[in-house]
């Protein structure tokens, strides 16, 4: 038995004795009538909790101690009676949900101070549902919760988050979901004082099955524009209403997504939604339009760890703790994120100590970490650092719909002329590992036995020649003549204008011109680059995908994505065999059964080159030593600083 837990329950026993002898000694000084009858009563409570204490002993029931102690004040529910209702829903056989592996948030730390740190860009607006920006995403880890998440250190199973129990029945068409009771959404960030939001403070702001529901309803509704994330729910059938703290989500067929688009949704408050700045009831028909412009998309809620208190356009955004979080509340009790959309200037404000974490670019790196000298703030211990592998990949993408890409053999001879592994080392001062398949490379789904293509000018020259493609007039550009007309190996590259693209796209161009193609770099800023990738208006371009753990290839990798508007498919990638395994993919829950199909599907992207996989980058984070716990997570958001503290000696200051 663990030394605290034998330590707290001789606590718990010594001071029910104490109480007994308290309420003996009052007694015996005045024994009125009334008094006994209380102390009788008393007595009672204390007889029965040390009962439920004894038989917690006998059960073996450890003591949460994450759910205890340092952030009791902070509204910490987490304590003795829901700590036990957590656990024995997690006991029930049929909950899918599994306890964390580690604690989210430690104990025994530190409370308080404001964490400064980087957003690198400017929110438009903060609906979770229809802003799908990484900054936005960024802020709603801390202000809002999922039903259950990813457990960060085994990835394959999911934790509670609001929801303490979910069901399903065995082919994955219908959750039942339990939600937490008496959680509360936060209150939108306006003076309720003036009379236009009086009606705020007058609403039961309890998150019930009906705001879950109509979350679920908002993504089956044609108006709302929730772009990607619409299309993991149209094989849904309808949410409906259990009880006011239950509810079901029902699909069509069996799908593996659903389990965890299902799992990792997040609730929108009803009450605010479906109601105009000073209070009206919007209209039915058209609240789906209302919601994506809705008043409080500069005021969002949730019900989360942080409450957002304010926001700075182009400034800063500000998230305070929250009192009335469910949980356990993080150390930290201030969240700022200062907007500054270039990695020179934060590392800048860092070393002038007006910035407590920071990301830095390459260049960065390089010059204060890795060829720095003994004058450096992280050889001085002023700063520190870490290298965090991000769950992302870049990668070049080529037309396939276009005569150029077509063949597959001038797919593979452009990877053969990408020298990965030199420009890595040396425009990005080794920030990266190569990449060489649609899963990131540490992924179980991955399959090892595939390597990457090496570089080699000489196998794309031969691959180029078997294709047809050959410099017959010595202009040092090949040709071929494809429906009847002579076509010049020149093509452009759609890239978005940033320093490392520029220098690594200059190398490939240059490797190019030796197998005799000409290519042109295209670098534009990013929403010209979005309309054109949207409008398949590219011959390449250089494109990123950030990765989750749960994969379907479905959204990037099915022929049925290539033609539709906006489609992830760019590339126009189609091949019945990997339709098939996509689909089978998608009511295949047998692990071992899935891991073979990814590998054979890995297998047929190795052999087609619909992409030349690049790289996966690795970030370096940098910040104060006063900032301390500073760990990093296994998948996305890996710089989650939840757990993170300020040091004791530098609150005191």
């Amino acid at each position: 038995m663990p030394r605290t837990f034998k330590a707290t329950i001789a606590l718990i026993v010594t001071l029910v004795l104490l109480s007994l002898v308290t309420i003996v000694n009052v007694w015996q000084t005045d024994n009125t009538e009334e008094q006994v009858v209380e102390l009788q009563r008393r007595v009672s409570e204390l007889q029965s909790s040390q009962d439920k204490i004894l038989q917690k002993i006998e059960d073996g029931v450890a003591v949460d101690r994450s759910q205890q102690g340092a952030r009791a004040s902070a509204g910490n529910q987490g304590g003795s009676a829901s700590g036990v209702r957590d656990r024995a829903a997690l006991d029930d056989p049929d909950n899918i949900l599994e306890p964390r592996t580690q604690p989210l948030v430690p104990t025994d730390v530190p409370e308080g101070g404001k964490l400064r740190r980087r957003l690198s860009s400017d929110p438009k607006g903060f609906n979770w549902l229809t802003e799908n920006g990484a900054d936005v995403q960024m802020i709603m880890e801390y202000v809002h919760n999922t039903f259950a998440e990813r457990d960060l250190e085994n990835p394959d199973k999911f934790v509670p988050e609001l929801a303490k129990k979910i069901e399903v029945n065995d082919d994955y068409t219908e959750y039942t979901i339990h939600i937490r009771e008496g959680v509360q959404w936060h209150t939108p960030n306006v003076d309720t004082s003036k009379s236009k939001y009086e009606w705020i403070d007058d609403v039961d702001k309890e998150v019930t099955a009906e705001d879950c529901v109509f979350t679920f309803e908002l993504l089956q509704n044609p108006q709302v524009k929730a772009g990607a994330l619409q299309n993991y729910f149209k094989s849904m059938k309808k949410a409906k209403v259990v009880d006011e703290h239950t509810f079901k989500v029902i699909w069509k067929k069996k799908t593996h997504q659903s389990l965890s688009s299902t799992l990792t949704m997040f609730p929108m408050p009803k009450w605010l939604y479906t109601r105009t700045e000073s209070g009206e009831k919007i209209a039915e028909e058209s609240l789906g339009l209302k919601f994506n412009s809705h008043w409080s998309n500069r005021h969002p809620v949730g019900i989360g760890p942080y409450k957002f208190s304010k926001f700075k356009q182009g400034t800063r955004i500000e998230l305070t703790r929250n009192s009335d979080f469910w949980g356990t509340a993080p150390p930290i009790e201030t969240l700022e994120f200062q907007i500054i959309k270039k990695p020179q200037p934060a590392y800048l404000k860092l070393k002038a100590d007006d910035l407590d974490f920071t990301d830095l670019s390459p260049p960065l790196y390089k010059e204060n970490i890795k060829e720095a000298g003994p004058g450096s703030p992280f050889e001085k211990d002023e700063l520190e650092y870490e290298k965090v592998d991000r769950f992302v990949y870049y990668y070049i993408g080529w037309n396939s719909d276009k005569p150029l890409f077509s063949d597959r053999r001038v797919r593979t001879a452009m990877t053969h002329a990408l020298n990965r592994k030199s420009i890595i080392e040396n425009v990005i001062h080794g920030l990266g590992h190569i990449q060489y398949g649609p899963y990131y490379y540490k992924h179980p789904a991955n399959d090892p036995d595939i390597e990457p293509l090496e570089y080699d000018l000489d196998k794309a020259r031969k691959l180029l020649e078997e294709a047809g493609w050959t410099d017959d007039d010595g202009d040092g550009v090949r040709e071929k003549t494809i429906d009847g007309d002579t076509r010049k190996f020149k093509f452009d590259i759609l890239a978005y204008n940033k320093p490392t693209t520029r220098a690594y796209l200059s190398v490939y161009k240059e490797n190019l011109r030796k197998i005799g193609v000409q290519m042109s770099p295209r670098q534009v800023d990013w929403p010209t680059m979005q309309k054109k990738m949207n409008e398949k208006n590219f011959d390449a371009y250089t494109g990123g995908w950030a990765l989750g753990w749960g994969i379907d290839p479905y959204q990037i990798w099915h022929s049925s994505q290539a033609d539709i508007p906006k489609g992830s498919n760019r590339v126009g990638f189609r091949n019945d065999r990997a339709d098939e395994i996509i689909e089978e993919l998608r009511k295949t829950f047998d692990k071992d059964k899935r891991k073979k199909l990814y590998h054979e599907f890995h297998e047929i992207i190795h052999r087609e080159q619909p992409y030349t996989f690049f790289y996966a980058p690795k970030a370096v984070y940098a910040w104060q030593p006063r900032l301390e716990n500073v760990v990093f997570q296994k998948i996305r958001p890996q710089a989650l600083s939840i757990p993170w503290n300020f040091s004791g000696a530098s609150l005191q200051k």
